[in-house]
């Protein structure tokens, strides 16, 4: 009876380890900081929507990892970092990375939120 109890507590375990990390959700206007032009993006969990002023609409996946989330659109634009303690603030500072290598900053920006 005891081991049952044990194996039972012992399997348990794991599910009070995870904590409920927080998503990307809302719908924000982006300003970067050097010359790009700015637009609207909006958020909902795992996917993102990126609307130009010219009214063209880009879809792209959110990446969550343990202390940054990445906006990627495809596999060759660069991506977006947004440090994952700015998540669901009112203005979200970002950079956007080199799509070769990571490390280096390629711009930033501010990300204000609307709705």
């Amino acid at each position: 009876m005891k081991s049952l109890l044990l194996l039972l507590l012992i399997g348990l375990y794991p599910a009070y380890l995870q904590q409920d990390t927080a998503k990307c959700v809302g719908t924000y206007k982006v300003v970067y900081d050097k010359g790009q032009q700015g637009y609207e993006i909006t958020f909902s969990d795992s996917t993102f929507v990126q609307k130009m002023p010219d009214a063209i609409t880009y879809k792209g996946k959110i990446k969550y990892e343990k202390f940054k989330v990445l906006l990627r659109k495809s596999t060759d634009e660069n991506p977006i970092e947004i440090d994952k303690r700015e998540i669901n603030k009112d203005t979200i500072k970002f950079a956007t990375k080199s799509n070769r290598d990571l490390s280096l900053t390629v711009n930033r920006g501010k990300m204000y939120k609307l709705k």
